[in-house]
C-alpha cells in the first residue's frame, strides 16, 4: 500500500523534491515495519522448518497442500471458543486430555509355517501392531494395524508390513506434534494423510518385502474432535455411560477378506496374472473418514479384528458397565484394559463360544460352525478426560 501511493507521487514530476524525498522514505520505513510485524504474528510454516520428519519423508514436498502458508491453516494453542460441530454436539470451549492404555496378546505361533519366520516369532503382538503418538495430553494420534496372516504360509514375515507402517507412523505424527509445539501453532496432518504418506515411505524405502495390512488411525484433538481413517476391518468404537454412540464400519470384499494396503513384488503379480487370480490391492484414498465429537468420560477404542470377529459391541459395553468402578484411575483403566483382552482371549480359544465370526460363517455356508477365532488381538483404549 505505502510503495504504490509513493510512486504515484511521483507521476508527472521532474524533480525529485526533498517533500517528496521525505515521504518516501518515511513510507518505505513504515513497509519495513509492517514487514517485521507480519514475520512476527505469522512465521513460517513448521511444515517448512528444519523439523525431525522432514528428512524422513521428503515426499511430502510433492503435497502441496501440506505446505499452506495461509493464517487460516493454524490455530493458536491458546485459542478455544464454544463451537458446533456437524452433528450439532457442541464442541469443548477448553482442550481435553487423553488418557491411553494398551494392551495385546499374539495367536499362538507353534504351527510349522512360522518355524522360519524368527521376526514374526519374535514381534510381541504378533500380526499386528500399534502406535500412540503425542507429547501433550490433549493431541494425541493412535492407530493399530493388522498383517494378513496368510503371507507367513508362502514363508513371508506377515508381521512386517503394520510393523513398519506404524513405526513410519508413529515417526510422521511425533514430529509433525514437536514441530506444532515449538512454533505454537497447531498443524494437523489427518490421519488419511498420515497413512498415506507413512505407507509411500515404506514402500519407497523398500524395507518390506511383501505383505498386506489392515489399517486405522484416530487423531484425537484438543477440541474434543476425533477424526479417523479406515481401511479394512480394524475397528474403533466410542463409548458414552456404557453405551455405544460412534463406530466405524469394516471394509471388506467378502467374508474374512478386508481392504489391505500391500506390498507385493511384480514376479508376485505377474505370476497370478498367469493363473487368472489376483491380490486385494488397496490405496490409503480407499479409506472412510470419520469426525466425530468427544465429551469427558468417553471411552474410545481401537481394536484389530481378534476382537471384533469374537465378541459384539453390546459385550463391550457390557465389560464397560460391569467395570465402572476402575474406570477413575490410571492403575486400574490399564489393568482393566488388559483384563479386557485377556477375556477376549479365552473367549477366541472356547470350541463352544458362539463368536461373532462363528455365527457369520454359519449364516453364510447355512451349517452349524462353533467357536472362537483364535487371532492376534491388540486394543488400544483412550479415556477422555
Amino acid at each position: 500500500m505505502f510503495v504504490s501511493s509513493g510512486l504515484r507521487s511521483l507521476r508527472g514530476a521532474s524533480v525529485f523534491s526533498s517533500s517528496m524525498f521525505t515521504r518516501f522514505a518515511i513510507a518505505l520505513l513504515l513497509l519495513s515495519l509492517l514487514a517485521h510485524w507480519l514475520l512476527i504474528q505469522f512465521p513460517e510454516s513448521p511444515f517448512h522448518s528444519t523439523s525431525t520428519w522432514k528428512p524422513l519423508f521428503p515426499q511430502l514436498a510433492r503435497r502441496k497442500s501440506f505446505f499452506s502458508t495461509s493464517s487460516s491453516s493454524y490455530y493458536s494453542h491458546n485459542n478455544y471458543s464454544n463451537s458446533t460441530n456437524a452433528n450439532g454436539s457442541e464442541v469443548s470451549s477448553s482442550p481435553l486430555n487423553y488418557k491411553t492404555f494398551v494392551a495385546y496378546q499374539p495367536k499362538d505361533r507353534d504351527d510349522q509355517i512360522y518355524k522360519n519366520l524368527k521376526d514374526s516369532l519374535m514381534s510381541p503382538t504378533g500380526e499386528d501392531n500399534f502406535f500412540i503418538a503425542s507429547i501433550d495430553s490433549n493431541d494425541v494420534y493412535a492407530g493399530v494395524a493388522d498383517g494378513v496372516g496368510g503371507w507367513a504360509e508362502r514363508n513371508y514375515d506377515s508381521s512386517a508390513i503394520s510393523r513398519e507402517l506404524c513405526r513410519a507412523m508413529d515417526q510422521l505424527a511425533t514430529a509433525t506434534l514437536v514441530s506444532s509445539k515449538n512454533q505454537k501453532y497447531s498443524d494437523v496432518i489427518s490421519p488419511k494423510d498420515l497413512m498415506d504418506v507413512a505407507f509411500e515411505k515404506i514402500q519407497n524405502d523398500k524395507i518390506v518385502e511383501v505383505g498386506g495390512t489392515t489399517s486405522i488411525v484416530a487423531h484425537f484433538q484438543k477440541n474434543g474432535t476425533l477424526n479417523v481413517a479406515n481401511l479394512g476391518d480394524s475397528w474403533c468404537g466410542v463409548f458414552r455411560n456404557y453405551k455405544l454412540v460412534f463406530q466405524t464400519k469394516f471394509q471388506t470384499v467378502g467374508f474374512n477378506a478386508p481392504y489391505q494396503l500391500s506390498i507385493i513384488p511384480k514376479h508376485l503379480l505377474e505370476e497370478a496374472r498367469l493363473k487368472g487370480t489376483s491380490y486385494i490391492r488397496n490405496t490409503p484414498a480407499d479409506v472412510d473418514e470419520y469426525s466425530f465429537q468427544l465429551s469427558q468420560n468417553d471411552i474410545v477404542i481401537l481394536a484389530t479384528d481378534g476382537v471384533t470377529d469374537n465378541i459384539s459391541t453390546d459385550d463391550i459395553s457390557l465389560f464397560l458397565k460391569d467395570n465402572s468402578e476402575k474406570l477413575s484411575t490410571s492403575k486400574e483403566l490399564n489393568a482393566m484394559t488388559k483384563d479386557f483382552v485377556s477375556k477376549v482371549v479365552n473367549l477366541s480359544k472356547d470350541p463352544d463360544y458362539p463368536s461373532v465370526f462363528s455365527q457369520e460363517y454359519s449364516r453364510l455356508t447355512g451349517r452349524l460352525y462353533k467357536g472362537g477365532k483364535e487371532d492376534d488381538i491388540t486394543v488400544v483404549l483412550v479415556k477422555v478426560e
